[in-house]
């Protein structure tokens, strides 16, 4: 039986894991990934740390015998990860995450100089800031001396790819989140790029990650241990790879991901946009034949961290999280790192509203979770505005294992969540795309009905819906009412 090995690099965690063909886990290994902020707003991962700490993990996974057993290796990294290179390739910077806001300061004079594109149509990404053209265009006017030293720009997912089998690719999911992917062109946008005096010669080649698979370096094989003719996946971003390993990838079943950031999206044959002007949705590009349309927050785990991290410690697993009350409830607006929406989104930050005296830590965190949730709703009713059907929801991610959140996220949303009964499911979702890719199974349904047999089901509590559908009505009504004082607020800068 074949294995893959899987390597997941998020924004917070780096997973390294081994999977057969049955789809189970058989070790894992993880480790919080070290994050530098050495520039204000800045926060980046150091490539070099990062490959140090995947061959340590995976040395510790190949230690005997089961290393002959690895037919594959694939990735699912993050998005917006953005990496300026020299030329030889050798980096000028770090890779930027989620978190780093530097392109914020130069947001307006970006939107200024793109006012006569609309950036949403030809791209499918609303006007936001941690998009790598928004970061682009920051280094191009704040940074232009590090730009100056810049041949080649990558990745999170190019730079792995290149690391293990030198070939400089990123793949459909994740170029669809850059904002310089021209969605109908299908090829990275030499009109955008000009602006800022770059060409798309200088960006990786874009491949189908669910069927591009290359040869590992021959100095990698040998300090793995592995045998000669392990395949290198190109593979997906981590909230695709996800959704592969739910089994979401049918007609009408939702994907909830939550994690530092969170995502809903459903599978569909062609991009969806948002008829809106706030541009809710984002439609990825998964492979030629599926878009995963839908929203994302960047803040989801990531606000819950900050509270307990910044402010004080509490127990997020506490039943009390699922407490009403009566009084009016104290509303959480968990927007640290901005929002992807184009109205409200570029600007956000976070708002405690109806804080008392008498709110305890416990209150404070339950409306971090809750917030989430309404954010969630919010990009819920935008699918549905937009004849994007869910008849079903599947939630993965490091936030399912805060027990009190699926109820929550169920009882505001107002559907039944089904939940697998194994852990890592991005982990399976890429093995599982390797497994598929050299032909060793004909599709990705063959194994979705061997691999996700039991699932756990979360069902709205219906004495809680009709309370949270209320709040969650006032919740908008404060989130639209605040768009423009956000914006103001930006500006009150010295």
């Amino acid at each position: 039986m074949a294995i893959a090995l899987t390597i997941d690099l998020g924004t917070t965690n780096l997973k390294v894991g081994l999977v057969n063909e049955d789809g189970e886990i058989l070790n894992l290994r993880s480790v919080a990934v070290p994050v530098v902020t050495s520039t204000a707003g800045g926060a980046e991962h150091n490539p070099g740390e990062l490959k140090k700490l995947i061959l340590s993990l995976s040395k510790e996974l190949l230690a005997g015998s089961i290393a002959n057993e690895v037919k594959y290796i694939v990735s699912s990294t993050y998005q917006f990860g953005l990496m300026l290179l020299d030329e030889q390739k050798k980096p000028v910077t770090g890779l930027t995450l989620l978190t780093d806001i530097r392109s914020q300061r130069t947001f307006n004079a970006f939107l200024e100089t793109y006012s006569d594109v609309d950036l949403y149509a030809l791209t499918g990404c609303p006007l936001m800031s941690p998009y790598l053209l928004a970061r682009l265009f920051y280094f191009s006017t704040k940074e232009k001396e590090v730009l100056q030293k810049a041949k080649y720009f990558t990745d999170s997912k190019a730079f792995l790819f290149e690391w293990l089998t030198g070939e400089f690719a990123t793949d459909l999911s994740t170029a669809a989140a850059t904002q310089i992917y021209n969605i109908h062109q299908e090829t990275w946008d030499n009109f955008l790029l000009s602006r800022i005096g770059l060409s798309a010669t200088q960006f990786p080649e874009i491949k189908d990650g669910t069927n591009y698979l290359s040869s590992l370096k021959e100095n990698l094989r040998q300090e793995l241990g592995l045998k000669q003719g392990v395949k290198v996946l190109l593979g997906v971003y981590d909230g695709a790879a996800l959704g592969v390993g739910l089994g979401a990838l049918k007609p009408g079943v939702g994907i909830i991901n939550v994690g530092t950031s969170a995502m809903l999206r459903v599978p569909g044959t062609i991009p969806a946009f948002d008829k809106s002007d706030n541009k809710r949705i984002q439609p990825y590009a998964l492979n030629e034949h599926t878009f995963l349309n839908g929203g994302a927050l960047n803040n989801a785990a990531l606000p819950i961290n900050w509270l307990r991290n910044s402010l004080f410690d509490v127990d997020i697993q506490d039943t009390n999280m699922l407490h009403i009350g009566t009084d009016a409830p104290l509303l959480c607006f968990p927007y640290l790192t901005s929002e992807r929406d184009s109205k409200t989104g570029p600007y956000a930050s976070g708002v405690f509203f109806g804080l008392r005296q008498y709110h305890s830590k416990t209150d404070m965190a339950r409306s971090v979770l809750e917030g989430v949730a309404y954010s969630m709703r919010y990009l819920y009713d935008a699918l549905k505005e937009n004849n994007l059907q869910i008849s079903e929801l599947r939630m993965g991610g490091g936030g399912t294992q805060i027990k009190p959140w699926p109820q929550i996220f169920a009882n505001v949303l107002g559907l039944p969540i089904n939940i697998p009964s194994g852990e890592q499911v991005a982990l399976v979702g890429s093995a599982m795309l390797a497994f598929v890719a050299d032909g060793r199974y004909q599709d990705i349904t063959i194994l979705d009905e061997r691999m996700n047999k039991s699932n756990i089901s979360i069902y709205p509590d219906e004495k809680a819906v009709p309370i949270h559908d209320q709040r969650y009505q006032f919740f908008k009504k404060v989130r639209e009412t605040l768009a423009p004082l956000y914006k103001e607020h930006a500006t009150l800068t010295l």
